[in-house]
């Protein structure tokens, strides 16, 4: 169990895309600097400072404990029993071992986990509590300083053994910065991710008409222009509802809304995934036909016009019957986008005024 927990922690940390719970985060750094201080029980052991091993048992026995704080999420006392622990440790090995072994780079090392904190928690620690404690890890760098100025190491220890001691200490912390920046990192990009899908998704919402569902005039904009500067034939259809206005002043408002939708229906379930149709204004409805010719889209306006007029909206206990009259144009008659749906217009009216439910493309 303990194993799938540690390989879901790591798979957590390695997966591109995805967020690093802050449970994982916190429950690998108390396992990495209890591990630190275990380690450190040894090496004092072996340079015969047990002063220190018996202080680095105490450590390892306090970063264990805290295990408890982080099943608890009380990740902000964590880090407060972090940074005390870690500026006491520093300041007792600089009074008995030295400066030159390197015990102060651990506060180095601790300061990034404050901002980071910061900006990870949604606790109430605020940036003022940050900075306040930043600026005590700088005040404890250099009150270490001092020490090594003003008082000798009580322990002597070997320039070999202090070499090993120094590289071991400056592994660690840079360990712990690179651990925090990793996260960081993986927060930014996490982030990213989130804000690119949201961007999307709004880009998304503000390309549909919110009643019929269709495609607004600034999505088809898109399109139109994405299909002329492909230089492929392809096909616009206009559709206008006949007598639209008769429609809402004799069943209401609401009944002319179902007409639009179910008509929106119709023609989405008729066209091909690569058309495109939207509501162009009012009960007016545009239709891009992807790679069509003329003769291919008035076939197709023609099956949307006869399922229109074949069919009945049921709305405040009303049937409505309704029609659509369509003018198609095909992208070779016209040079640019507004004259292709002009001239599909021209032929829309020409239907309009020649008796209407019908789909005129000449």
């Amino acid at each position: 169990m303990k194993n799938e927990k540690l390989s879901q922690m790591i798979s957590e940390i390695f997966t591109d895309g995805a967020a690093v719970t802050n449970k994982v985060k916190y429950t690998i750094l108390q396992w990495c600097t209890a591990a630190v201080h275990f380690m450190l029980i040894f090496i004092f052991a072996s340079v015969g400072v047990y002063s220190m091993t018996i202080f680095n048992i105490a450590s390892t026995v306090c970063y264990l404990l805290c295990g408890i704080l982080v099943k608890k999420e009380r990740y902000i006392l964590f880090y407060y029993i972090t940074f005390l622990e870690i500026c006491l440790h520093s300041y007792t090995a600089t009074i008995l071992v030295g400066w030159e072994l390197g015990f102060p780079l651990y506060i180095i090392g601790i300061m990034p986990v404050i901002f980071y904190m910061h900006f990870s928690l949604n606790e109430s620690a605020s940036l003022r509590e940050s900075l306040l404690i930043g600026l005590c890890c700088l005040i404890s760098f250099i009150v270490c300083r001092i020490i090594s100025y003003r008082i000798e190491p009580v322990y002597t220890i070997s320039p070999k053994a202090s070499m090993h001691i120094y590289i071991f200490n400056t592994l660690c912390a840079f360990g712990l910065l690179m651990f925090f920046s990793l996260f960081f990192l993986r927060e930014i990009q996490f982030s990213r991710s989130v804000l690119e899908e949201q961007n999307a998704r709004l880009d998304k919402i503000a390309g549909i008409d919110s009643l019929t569902g269709l495609y607004n005039r600034r999505s088809m904009d898109k399109f139109l222009s994405s299909a002329l500067s492909s230089g492929k034939t392809f096909s616009v259809i206009m559709c206008d509802i006949d007598d639209f206005k008769k429609i809402n002043d004799t069943y209401g408002h609401n009944s002319g809304d179902e007409v639009l939708k179910r008509i929106s229906e119709t023609m989405i379930s008729i066209l091909r995934e690569n058309d495109f149709v939207c509501r162009w204004g009012g009960e007016e409805i545009l239709i891009l036909a992807s790679g069509t010719p003329l003769n291919g889209a008035a076939l197709v306006a023609e099956r949307i016009r006869a399922h229109i007029e074949d069919m009945e909206v049921f709305c405040e206990e009303h049937t409505i019957k309704c029609t659509i009259t369509a003018g198609a144009a095909e992208s070779t008659e016209a040079a640019t986008i507004e004259e292709i749906i002009s001239l599909a217009d021209e032929r829309l009216y020409s239907g309009k005024k020649s008796g209407k439910n019908k789909v005129v493309y000449e």
